[in-house]
């Protein structure tokens, strides 16, 4: 983690928006980085306060303003510093970015916002941030093309990439799904989420969570007290 636009994302990973963060040009720093924290590979931003090396890119724009400070607008200084940061901070943030992105982006408000339900946004929300940005994705995939198994299943190994999908010979509109992990109410909230928005509306599925159920010849879904019934 160097580049301001890196803090900002690592920084929304702890919960803390980018409208929040205060940037200031930091007493002691290296002129290889533009990160100024005490451990350089420090990978988590925890607080609001951060102090950088404005001049590792942009001294053109900050070698007159921080030469030096002037008593009585020392105050103004700092915060003139700190909006010009958050200016160049969303101009990396979108430099780059296609059509596509901007579409995926919104999505992802929209279901955090509740537009697609208030459940949905509640379940959406248990999500972590990057699998958030592949279910959207996956969003925005379904609906250019309609809802498929092939992305529901998709959907479902971004949370749980062990998973397994069944679908019942007997029966094609039944699916059973084994997911390798301990149950609980943020992981089955995270899963109900990837059900209403991408399982096809002519289907319905089982889950089994942890033990697998018993499948006769394959021994490791035989073993005693670790088998779920089916």
């Amino acid at each position: 983690m160097n580049f301001i636009w890196d803090i900002a994302l690592r920084a929304k990973e702890s919960g803390i928006k980018e409208e929040d963060l205060f940037f200031e040009q930091a007493e002691d720093y290296s002129p290889y980085y533009e990160q100024s924290f005490s451990v350089i590979n420090q990978d988590v931003v925890r607080k609001k306060r951060i102090e950088i090396n404005a001049l590792y890119r942009f001294c053109d724009i900050f070698r007159d303003l921080l030469k030096e400070e002037v008593d009585d607008f020392e105050e103004f200084q700092r915060y003139l510093f700190d909006c010009a940061i958050h200016v160049l901070l969303y101009t990396d943030l979108k430099h780059g970015i296609s059509k596509r992105e901007l579409y995926i982006r919104k999505f992802m408000e929209e279901i955090a916002g509740g537009n697609f339900g208030e459940e949905v946004a509640r379940n959406f929300n248990c999500i972590k941030s990057h699998q958030q940005n592949r279910l959207t994705t996956l969003v925005f995939a379904q609906q250019q093309t309609g809802s498929s198994l092939v992305l529901f299943r998709k959907a479902v190994l971004v949370l749980y990439p062990n998973a397994m999908l069944y679908q019942v010979k007997a029966e094609k509109q039944k699916l059973l799904l084994y997911v390798d992990d301990r149950k609980t109410e943020r992981k089955e909230r995270a899963l109900r989420f990837v059900l209403e928005m991408f399982l096809p509306l002519s289907y319905q599925v089982r889950v089994f969570w942890k033990y697998h159920f018993g499948v006769i010849g394959v021994d490791k879904t035989m073993k005693i007290n670790e088998i779920e019934i089916y």
